[in-house]
């Protein structure tokens, strides 16, 4: 058989794999620092009173502190006025004409992934108070009021809602972790190191070639789901149990082929591309958008003296990674590894 064709090998039991496990905030304390630095200019305040002065106040408050404002003249206008905002601060007075707090409250939250409805209430009333917070709403300011006082109340709003951000990012990785706990097709990148030297001291031993890709995800927003799908499709048009994948860098992977000429690798980076055009968002978690370049590098000289090392190998995938990603997105460049000095 041709060493240039790529054909499935006898099957080698890997070792165990071990699990790319994404940073994670090391505790509250780091949380609560970065949700304080998130400024108040991530906020829109939309406030609605039929006290034009008291209206004026609180807008020329709340834009002093650096807040997008925005005024409501009824309320139903209060909930269109979001937009496609995901961090709203809503101040608007309970004596509103044609008001339901609660359900006003429960369109709030349907509309803004994190809001903070504050009621504005005349006076000392007790029973008045006690509705506003039935209602729903998360703070309740009476009136008169210092501008002391409503710039202590948005402060506390800014912080709630960087803790309830810090809550949900954290379920969101706990639940992550769950999902790569049962899956084990993709390796760290310290199995990669490990595990690539085993494969060239074979190569050395039996006179193989072997290929390696390195290959990039664009655009560099894609989160951490979408990257470990496209890992997974890449595994699933690789040979099963002779071929491996491993996180190699934050959005990038290496793929080792065994027994794999240069031209057999740049052969498998092709069918990878072709794949990925074709899938048009049709693989789980991809979307359709996704594009990826492929560095290819390979050993497969007849003399097993200049087996390169498992960095070597690595380094001029590298170097290959570099020249694609300079031709733009959906490109391969493909190369032998740098001589040794």
């Amino acid at each position: 058989m041709s060493p240039n064709f790529y054909s499935v090998y006898p099957i080698r039991a890997l070792a165990e794999p071990c699990y790319y496990v994404p940073q994670l905030p090391r505790t509250l304390a780091d949380a609560w620092d970065r949700s304080l630095k998130l400024t108040t200019g991530h906020w829109k305040a939309i406030v609605a009173d039929t006290d034009a002065q008291s209206a004026a106040g609180v807008r020329k408050c709340v834009q002093a502190l650096g807040y997008e404002t925005e005024a409501a003249a009824t309320a139903d206008a209060i909930v269109p006025a979001i937009g496609s905002r995901t961090r709203v601060i809503v101040i608007v007075a309970a004596s509103l004409p044609a008001l339901d707090a609660a359900q006003l409250c429960r369109d709030v939250r349907l509309a803004a992934n994190n809001s903070h409805v504050i009621l504005l209430v005349d006076g000392q009333k007790t029973p008045e108070i006690e509705r506003a917070f039935e209602a729903g709403a998360d703070d309740v300011l009476i009136k008169p009021y210092t501008a002391a006082e409503l710039r202590a109340r948005l402060h506390l709003a800014d912080r709630v809602v960087g803790l309830e951000e810090y809550r949900t990012r954290t379920l969101g990785e706990g639940t992550l972790l769950a999902e790569i706990s049962v899956n084990a097709s993709l390796h760290s990148r310290q199995y990669l190191e490990v595990e690539l030297g085993r494969e060239l001291d074979r190569a050395r031993r039996f006179a193989h070639p072997i290929g390696v890709l390195l290959t990039q995800t664009h655009p560099p927003t894609v989160g951490e789901r979408t990257l470990r799908a496209y890992g997974e499709f890449v595994c699933e048009h690789l040979r099963t149990r002779v071929d491996w994948v491993a996180r190699y860098a934050e959005r990038s992977f290496a793929v080792i082929l065994p027994e794999t000429t240069l031209d057999g690798a740049a052969h498998v980076a092709e069918r990878l591309q072709l794949a990925l055009q074709q899938q048009d968002g049709g693989w789980a978690g991809l979307p359709g958008t996704l594009k990826a370049n492929i560095g290819v590098c390979a050993f497969d000289r007849a003399s097993t003296i200049d087996v390169p090392s498992a960095q070597t190998l690595l380094s001029g995938a590298e170097l290959q990674l570099r020249s694609a990603n300079r031709g733009g997105f959906g490109r391969i460049a493909a190369g032998y590894p740098p001589p040794p000095h």
